[in-house]
């Protein structure tokens, strides 16, 4: 527990900095840093980290696509430019793997290759999505909502879990998690944004659409759960208890930030087109 606070508060000191100059190369560098990691644990658990011709360009393009996914927004201004972009380089990353597979003799299997590049694509959208949020009209404080999301899901699903669950999500994937905490996750997911809207209203000169940032709230913690469902079902399935242990007593990347990458791709297509769905105003 000691060795968790610890590891908690260094954390948050080294985050809260990084957002306070998140419109800056450092946090662009900072989220693709963690992409590859995260990259890097999951080839883990696949068992494929000892192959380099797999892993170094796996690498590359965890850190390329977030990094692509903020300069090419700035220059060009159009977040569909550089998603058609994103999708032309994983597609010749995918293709790469599939010859991989194709010359291997066998040592790599397709199935391998498939889970590589899904998993691959699957991190390294996830941070970028929220590069590009950031970069959005409000982005400032759009982005933030992926960490509120995830956090206070994560927090109230576990306490109200605690107290009143009594009947099992999907005992099969994660056996701690109720049916009661998820719905307390949702309701203090949905009221958390509407606070952190309020808040932003009052000292901004934006204002917040209360419909709008209270139905977020509920996607965005359903989907929160779901992320965290699916990283437990792949640690499940290799036998794994964490990830990494880049963060001492949390785990790795994944394990921390499993939830945001699912969420940040999600609020991104909210958010993208303010015109259709506008929080912030």
């Amino acid at each position: 527990m000691k060795q968790r606070l610890i590891t908690a508060v260094f954390g948050f000191a080294v985050l809260i900095p990084l957002m306070i100059f998140s419109d800056t190369p450092v946090f662009a560098v900072a989220v693709a840093l963690l992409a590859a990691i995260g990259v890097f644990e999951m080839i883990g658990c696949i068992g494929l980290r000892g192959k380099l011709e797999v892993l170094l360009p796996s690498l590359i393009i965890a850190f390329a696509v977030p990094i692509m996914s903020r300069y090419i927004v700035k220059l060009n201004g159009k977040i569909s430019y550089c998603l058609a972009l994103i999708a032309a380089v994983l597609f010749i990353y995918m293709y790469y793997l599939m010859v991989l597979a194709v010359v291997s003799k066998g040592t790599k299997s397709i199935m391998d290759m498939a889970l590589v590049f899904l998993t691959t694509a699957y991190i390294s959208i996830g941070f970028a999505s929220v590069l590009m949020l950031r970069d959005l009209p409000h982005g400032q404080f759009l982005y933030l909502l992926v960490f509120i999301g995830a956090w206070v899901t994560d927090g109230a699903a576990y306490f109200v879990g605690r107290a009143f669950g009594k009947h099992k999500l999907i005992p099969d994937v994660s056996p701690k998690k109720t049916v009661e905490g998820a719905i307390g996750g949702s309701i203090f997911c949905a009221l958390s944004f509407l606070a952190y809207g309020l808040v932003v209203a009052h000292f901004s000169d934006s204002t917040v659409n209360a419909v709008e940032i209270i139905i977020a709230g509920l996607i965005i913690s359903v989907i929160s759960q779901f992320g965290d469902l699916i990283a437990s079902l792949i640690k499940r399935h290799y036998g794994i208890k964490d990830y990494g242990k880049i963060f001492p007593g949390h785990g790795g990347v994944m394990d921390r930030f499993d939830s945001i990458i699912s969420i940040a791709p999600f609020l991104l297509m909210l958010c993208a087109y303010p015109e259709l769905y506008a929080i912030f105003i």
